[in-house]
């Protein structure tokens, strides 16, 4: 009945628009709030599209097209009422997964004492990053196979689960071990909860909420340092994993009784069939190749050591391999390589990854600055974060509000990474006797420049990419973030600590040993038996070592801002050939939304209303 539905729909439309494949800029016409099922199969007819200035035939597709169009067809636009429910349902769980990322950094010195990690702590925080990154590019393409909503509750349990073995902990290595699990987990739900987002709201609003989102990341970003070292204070640091199920339990329980997503039907044996296992494979070893040797280089082991040179060659090797077999090989891609190739989506990649090796940093490394160099208490640090994490939400928001207004995402990134720049320019005026008042409003134009390019980078992949692509374009996106992120961690620490050990290797007092101890942790200043000038000396290459970090993050913040010349432009509204297609279609919508009855169907109109519907709009617009 749904496919007559669609029939009817487009029956008088048909002489004006192509009916064997649609452009990005016509799939913006048809998220025009159509209703789930109806839109299901508008979205499969774009599936194989590879630019939107080709309609190739179905001679012409790409090999992959026809398990593409398989796995198409989640789209679920909900109606207000279901959005109230649902969005800040996603937004408790994307909360969640980033106050366990970051709650850890201000707990690190007691878990590093309590558990005697010694030069691995660094592992507390690498170990869910590298398992983030290493599984962030395979959600997307499971989320099409086995649908959004049980992918979303196995990460839940995953990122439970781990950090309720992290809190009963007895070493260093079952914390690892199990960070990496809930790392597992909290990179899924980051993807998971933005497709879902994108599946449940059209284009033109979709900024809206995207912006919604990024205020609770940077919420989440900003809490979680804050609220870890309140825990510190007052009580044990298990504390800090046992609450992450408790607020984890809540959410799962709402999202699988009261969020209405599509229920992916079909045989399990045939949906095991479409996993792109030799590409998850390759994805994951090249990642996990490339970060372990990279987070511990210089510390835990050499530059010039046969594993640390084994492993990076190896990994790259991978890496190669892992691109040609998705572009040459495999039906289904984690990573289809058209990706790249839509407009302007290259630029907004870039802009990803950038942004990540900054944004993580800044985040961890800012910490340390107050702690280590202003000598403040976790809590107090954590407060410190408050301002760039308060303006970044605000920003954000307002980011999504300023897009469905202006119906564009292109002037909130331009101005979003001039202040980023400019913000992270004036971190370089830090020094150990910076006062409060500059700390506030450097952090504060900081934060308005993440809070506006946070989300609407994600929107100008939207818009400029196929509907059938959204769910692996944003695995994609988060995949180049997060990685990023991880590799500014690592470049990060090599500048810090050969900047420490350029510095002091040629005191009297200092060891080899002691380098050693200050370069894998910031935090082992306090446990050395150092004299009141030492420690100033100390102090002093620190500061050196984070100055040089800060221009590191200000040199990515400028080259984003210089990747905004080719992001484009492309309009969030849909185009003005469709409008009068669009307007026949808001009274079945309407009916749609309001006759819902159950979560896994979103149309219960029937052939007659839909024909006696459609009736009446042809008698208001002969032109149709």
């Amino acid at each position: 009945m749904i496919k007559r539905q669609r029939a009817t729909i487009n029956q008088q439309s048909s002489n004006d628009m192509s009916t064997s494949r649609s452009s990005p800029k016509e799939d913006r016409a048809q998220e025009k709030d159509l209703p789930t099922e109806i839109l299901s199969n508008a979205d499969a007819s774009v599936a194989g599209y590879d630019s939107p200035d080709s309609t190739p035939s179905s001679e012409q597709r790409p090999r992959d097209d026809s398990d593409a169009e398989s796995v198409s067809g989640q789209r679920n636009v909900m109606s207000s009422k279901q959005l109230r429910i649902a969005i800040p349902a996603l937004s408790v769980c994307l909360f969640v997964s980033f106050i366990d990322q970051t709650s850890v950094s201000t707990a690190t010195p007691a878990i590093a004492g309590d558990l005697n990690t010694g030069t691995a702590t660094s592992w507390i925080g690498t170990s869910f990053l590298i398992a983030s990154t290493a599984f962030q590019l395979i959600n997307g393409r499971l989320s099409d196979i086995f649908g959004r909503k049980n992918l979303l509750l196995i990460c839940l349990a995953l990122m439970a689960l781990g950090d309720l073995g992290c809190g009963f902990a007895q070493t260093a290595v079952q914390l690892f071990v199990l960070r990496a699990i809930a790392g597992i987990g909290g990179g899924g739900i980051n993807s998971l909860v933005m497709i879902i987002v994108s599946d449940i709201t059209t284009l033109q609003n979709r900024g809206k909420y995207q912006g919604w989102l990024g205020a609770v990341i940077a919420l989440g970003n900003g809490i979680g340092p804050f609220l870890g070292g309140a825990v510190v204070q007052g009580a044990t640091w298990r504390w800090i994993f046992w609450m992450i199920p408790m607020m984890t339990l809540p959410t799962a329980a709402v999202i699988l009784f009261f969020l209405p997503l599509k229920h992916r039907s079909g045989d399990y044996i045939e949906k095991m069939r479409k996993i792109d296992y030799v590409g998850i494979l390759l994805n994951v070893a090249s990642t996990l190749l490339l970060l372990i040797p990279l987070s511990g280089g210089g510390v835990q082991y050499a530059w010039s050591s046969p594993f640390f040179l084994g492993a990076t060659a190896t990994g790259a090797v991978l890496a190669v391999l892992f691109v040609l077999y998705e572009w040459k090989l495999v039906a289904l891609p984690i990573m289809p390589l058209r990706l790249f190739r839509a407009p302007h989506c290259w630029s907004l990649y870039c802009q990803s990854f950038l942004t990540g090796l900054a944004y993580f940093g800044n985040f961890f490394y800012l910490p340390i600055y107050f702690q280590s160099i202003l000598r403040y208490t976790p809590l107090v640090s954590g407060a410190l974060i408050l301002p760039v994490i308060i303006t970044t939400s605000v920003t954000s928001i307002a980011s999504g509000q300023w897009m469905a207004r202006i119906g564009s995402y292109m002037p909130c990134i331009l101005v979003g990474f001039a202040l980023w720049t400019l913000g992270s320019g004036l971190t370089l005026l830090f020094d150990r006797g910076t006062g409060l008042a500059v700390l506030v409003v450097v952090l504060i134009v900081e934060g308005a420049g993440i809070g506006l390019t946070l989300q609407p980078t994600l929107v100008g992949i939207y818009a400029n990419s196929r509907t059938d692509d959204r769910a692996v374009a944003t695995g994609l996106r988060n995949f180049l973030r997060t990685i990023g992120g991880a590799f500014g961690l690592v470049v990060s620490g090599v500048i810090l600590s050969n900047t420490l050990s350029r510095n002091l290797s040629g005191e009297t007092f200092v060891s080899d040993g002691l380098i050693a101890d200050l370069t894998s942790s910031t935090y082992a200043l306090d446990a050395l038996d150092l004299t009141r000038d030492q420690q100033n000396l100390v102090l002093d290459v620190y500061m050196l070592g984070l100055h040089y970090v800060f221009v590191f993050f200000t040199a990515c913040s400028g080259l984003s801002l210089v990747l905004t010349i080719w992001v484009g432009n492309t309009s969030l509204k849909a185009p003005k050939k469709a409008e009068d297609e669009e307007a026949a279609s808001d009274k079945i919508d309407e009916m749609a939304c309001q006759d819902h009855v159950a979560p896994d169907s979103n149309v219960a109109t029937s052939s007659k209303d839909v024909k006696e519907t459609k009736g009446q709009k042809r008698e208001k617009s002969p032109a149709i």
